[in-house]
């Protein structure tokens, strides 16, 4: 039997190789990826039934996916309302919310809109407040305070995404997109499958009926082509802090 006798150098060389190809790490798109993590059509197809069971699970139950997405050194928890408000916004196509201040009405919704562009490929979402500058403010805002919270769901768009003082555009990975609309005769002819009507209250009701509502006629198609019939379509999240019967909605 050969004995190959290394010399300190080779140890240390080998030593080297070693450490930093243990350190090394993979990126695709800009993600860092774990190791033993890249994804493949093999590895795909062979957990694919796992991943549609996961899928349909958050879709429906969006709360347990942020519970799980939560940072392990965070002490932030939803509440119990606010785990039926994000429920509501994922399962129906038409919400109201009549709420005061500090029910987190906007970063739940909006949290909703988020989640709704990463589990349905290809939709189109928007908010609309009185005020074009107002949507942008509020949507900011809150997109901010998501990424700080969970900081995976930065991971989801394209970019740092497009702010700006009168408007805010997301673009996801798999197609999604998510801004700010107004309600001006320059949002004619725009199609979008959902949408938050934000302070609907201080709206004026012919542009909400002649302007932003037709935004919304069209349903989302999937990869193939077809609708999904187990999704609601042409979602309408309507948001206001109380008022009186002088407005428009009551």
């Amino acid at each position: 039997m050969e004995l190959n006798i290394q010399s300190p150098n080779q140890i240390l060389n080998t030593a080297h190789f070693i450490i930093t190809t243990a350190t090394q790490k993979f990126y695709k798109n800009g993600i860092e990826l774990e190791k033993g993590a890249i994804i493949t059509e093999k590895r795909i197809e062979k957990h694919r039934n796992l991943y549609e069971r996961f899928c349909s699970l958050w879709s429906i139950y969006p709360d347990l996916f942020i519970d799980l997405i939560t940072p392990s050194t965070s002490y932030f928890k939803l509440y119990f309302y606010q785990r039926y408000f994000l429920r509501l916004c994922m399962r129906y196509g038409r919400l109201v919310v009549i709420a005061p201040r500090a029910f987190s009405k906007s970063f739940i919704s909006i949290l909703a809109m988020y989640l709704m562009c990463m589990f349905r490929p290809g939709i189109k979402l928007f908010i609309c407040a009185p005020g074009k500058a107002q949507s942008a403010k509020i949507a900011k805002e809150k997109i901010f305070e998501l990424w700080e919270l969970f900081p995976l769901l930065k991971k989801e768009i394209l970019g740092d995404g497009n702010f700006g003082g009168d408007y805010v555009r997301l673009s996801f990975r798999n197609g999604s997109v998510f801004d700010v609309v107004s309600a001006l005769n320059s949002q004619r002819g725009g199609r979008r499958g959902a949408g938050i009507i934000d302070e609907f209250r201080d709206h004026d009701a012919d542009d909400i009926n002649d302007i932003v509502l037709p935004l919304l006629n069209v349903s989302r198609k999937m990869k193939n082509g077809l609708e999904n019939p187990n999704e609601p379509h042409q979602v309408q999240i309507w948001l206001s802090s109380a008022s009186d019967k002088n407005t428009f909605c009551y």
